[in-house]
């Protein structure tokens, strides 16, 4: 008895203990070593709202539609930036179809250049004279775009930065707070700015910021409402367009006293009180998944294919869902959601007046809610069997989400649900005694991590002595793959979703198998794109030789099924395969829920960068000048000496050919004559060299590299570079 009496009573200390610590995690919940804590409520958070959506309110009676800049809209339209008469047009059309108030989630920072000036410029150069002054304001794209915000109610987007860097013209603030209050007041403060220009900001008169904050995971659950810039207070985008729609040109802040600070508690919007967190965030309440609201495509409007019964009395938002663009957010409901869908939501939440908020007494809340779950569980489970050591804990976690859904639903309340739960399912293990599966479950996770893209033979090396390994992040020296389907769209339009699925599959077993025998690690795959590298997790000193000669076996596997596909009637495919070589971080990365064994850094995107300018340079591979000094063995046609987009350090690629010894008479001749053409190039000898390259071009007509360097020797000749020009070109695409 006595013995199951201290048993008893090490259990309760054993719990009262993980209680406390639980207590103690939560209240250092703000710092870098609880943010682990934090990961799993914004997990939690994201369930709730995926199973539950925003709390709804009745209120309010209006429309918001979404005309987006998408896909179709580059493909009819031509490729963005557009030209501000365009935007004029696009603004023209949505008045003319009894749009309420066009909100703009986009930045016009840069004024767009006047073609007139350039022409007056070369008359200028030609001694001509020809300077019609009033012909600048009706080609001026700008004036043009301007005129159109002037009959409507108009908002524009502007991006507050980081950086001390101010561009364009700011609106109107909201309010301006002294010296003194900026020191009192809880706010977001942001020292720099980009702005639309001038001209367009005064024609609109009303602007808001549509910077957007992510969480530490990534995702958008939070948007501020204000923020400030030295001192003046501005409205984000969807509150200026609330006031726009509302008629409102003023908004009232609450305050609260909060110890020595004040917070921002509410504020008032034509007789509603939108409730904020202390800086002035809300809750974004989303209605659903991407296109919950009715989006209407740009080119529709711009070529007046029928809106006006969907624009008529709407507040319009233009934006984009093109990923291209780059405007697209991770939500709690998903990934690849439109950002300017965002702002919808949030300006749908202020006019129906109600967000879901985290109340100030919600710490306390939790902290009563852990303090009283610890005291229940440490003192009961240890006289419980382990069925009804279950039951207890389950009944436990059942209370505490059914009651955190209640209140979110009904309350609109955001109570943390991470830290009551993880204290239930401890105390619930700790009583079962669960060491052994512990054990069991580590070394299936090391399995179940690797076994989708790293050899069999490698995983059974590792299972061995798995301490070896390190897969919390490292620098090493890694060579990376990125291998691309040509054409890829042109080939998914011709097939059915399931016929494309079976292609894709067909495609990705015989590359991966390539990849394995070659002892690489598949990273990913995206789409039609598979991303690989060698040597890691198990060092290789030969990664950079594998990986080249992989891509090669690729290649020679794609021909082989191209055929095969053309054969039973399915498009023909081709790939393109970047390989660089460099130092990168290799470990298992992500977040606490969802992560993956992969690489990052500049080296791995100058890879991903080569691997899309095959296309440019319509050759099957392309390897960097690290790549090549690794893998010596094999021979290689120089292509370019470049600079990717994004970066300043130029980089020689090559096209790998074929191990020393097994190229034919007829490569050893064309790289022979490349090198003495390539060589008057450099010389900036365009005579000889022109001569050089169009002698490769139609000796080896297949080959479009020298067609390539006939293009620019005519630039060259034309526009001479500097003496110490080394040959090096920018890329300007990605």
């Amino acid at each position: 008895m006595a013995k199951r009496w201290r048993y008893y009573v090490w259990s309760v200390l054993v719990g009262l203990l993980v209680t406390m610590l639980m207590m103690a995690a939560f209240t250092r919940s703000g710092d870098t070593d609880a943010r682990w804590l934090n990961r799993l409520d914004y997990l939690l958070f994201d369930l709730r709202f995926q199973l539950l959506g925003a709390p709804r309110s009745d209120l309010g009676e209006h429309r918001i539609v979404i005309v987006d800049i998408d896909e179709t809209s580059l493909a009819r339209e031509g490729r963005w930036p557009w030209s501000r008469q365009v935007m004029g047009r696009l603004t023209r059309k949505l008045a003319a179809s009894g749009a309420v108030v066009v909100v703009y989630d986009v930045v016009f920072s840069e004024a767009e250049r006047n073609p007139l000036d350039e022409v007056i410029a070369r008359a200028r150069e030609q001694g001509l004279p020809f300077d019609p002054p009033s012909w600048r304001m009706v080609i001026d794209a700008d004036q043009q775009f301007a005129a159109s915000l002037q009959p409507l109610d108009v908002v524009l987007g502007f991006f507050f930065l980081d950086q001390v860097l101010q561009h364009g013209e700011l609106p109107p603030p909201l309010t301006h707070w002294s010296p003194q209050q900026r020191q009192q007041i809880i706010h977001i403060n942001k020292p720099g700015y980009a702005a639309n220009i001038a001209s367009l900001q005064y024609a609109a008169g009303q602007a808001g910021f549509v910077t957007t904050f992510v969480d530490g995971d990534g995702v958008v659950r939070r948007s501020p409402l204000l923020i400030a810039h030295q001192g003046d207070v501005y409205p984000s985008l969807a509150l200026a367009a609330a006031m726009s729609y509302l008629l409102i040109e003023e908004v009232d802040i609450d305050l609260v006293t909060v110890g020595q600070s004040q917070a921002i508690r509410h504020i008032n919007l034509a007789g509603q009180r939108i409730r904020t967190d202390a800086a002035g965030q809300v809750i974004v309440p989303y209605r659903g998944v991407a296109r919950s609201f009715p989006y209407i495509s740009a080119t529709s409007v711009l070529n007046d294919e029928s809106v006006a019964d969907q624009v008529d009395g709407a507040i319009v938002m233009v934006g984009t869902s093109a990923q291209g663009l780059a405007d697209l957010r991770t939500t709690p409901l998903q990934t690849q959601y439109p950002g300017v869908e965002v702002h919808a939501n949030l300006l749908d939440g202020l006019l129906r007046g109600q967000f879901p908020y985290r109340p100030e007494w919600e710490a306390g809340a939790v902290w009563a809610q852990l303090l009283l779950l610890g005291l229940l569980l440490s003192l009961w489970l240890p006289r419980l069997s382990p069925g009804y050591t279950l039951l207890l804990s389950g009944g436990c976690l059942v209370v505490v989400v059914g009651l955190n859904y209640y209140w979110w639903y009904f309350s609109r309340l955001d109570l943390r649900l991470a830290s009551p739960l993880i204290l239930i399912l401890t105390l619930m293990l700790l009583s079962l005694g669960d060491g052994f599966r512990r054990e069991y479950v580590s070394r299936r996770r090391l399995r179940g991590m690797f076994d989708q893209y790293v050899p069999p033979a490698h995983i059974e090396q590792m299972m061995d002595d798995p301490q070896q390994y390190r897969f919390g992040g490292e620098s090493r020296e890694l060579t990376v793959l990125f291998s691309d389907i040509r054409d890829f769209t042109r080939i998914s339009e011709q097939l059915s979703a399931s016929e494309l699925k079976k292609l894709l599959n067909r495609y990705f077993t015989p590359i991966t198998a390539v990849i394995f025998d070659h002892d690489g690690t598949i990273d990913k795959y995206v789409g039609d794109m598979v991303m690989a590298f060698w040597g890691a997790p198990l060092a290789d000193p030969r990664h950079a030789s594998k990986a080249v000669a992989a891509a090669l076996a690729m290649q020679s596997v794609t021909k082989a099924l191209s055929r095969r596909f053309q054969q039973q009637g399915l498009p023909a495919i081709r790939v393109g395969i970047g390989l660089h070589t460099g130092v990168m971080n290799v470990g298992d990365m992500g977040s606490a829920y969802r992560r993956s064994y992969t690489v990052l850094g500049d080296a791995v995107n100058l890879g991903a960068r080569l691997e899309s300018i095959t296309k440019f340079y319509q050759v099957p591979i392309l390897v960097s000048e690290s790549t090549c000094l690794q893998a010596s063995e094999y021979v290689y046609q120089f292509i370019d000496c470049i600079q990717v987009k994004g970066k300043e350090t130029a980089v020689r690629v090559y096209r790998p050919l074929a191990l020393h010894g097994q190229l034919d008479q007829s490569w050893q001749q064309q790289l022979a004559l490349q090198e003495t053409a390539y060589h008057y190039y450099l010389q900036q000898q365009w005579q000889q060299a022109r001569a050089s390259f169009e002698q490769l071009r139609l000796k080896y007509p297949d080959c479009a590299l020298y067609a390539i360097y006939l293009q620019r020797i005519d630039v060259l000749e034309q526009q001479p570079p500097a003496p110490q020009w080394n040959g090096v070109y920018r890329h300007e695409s990605k």
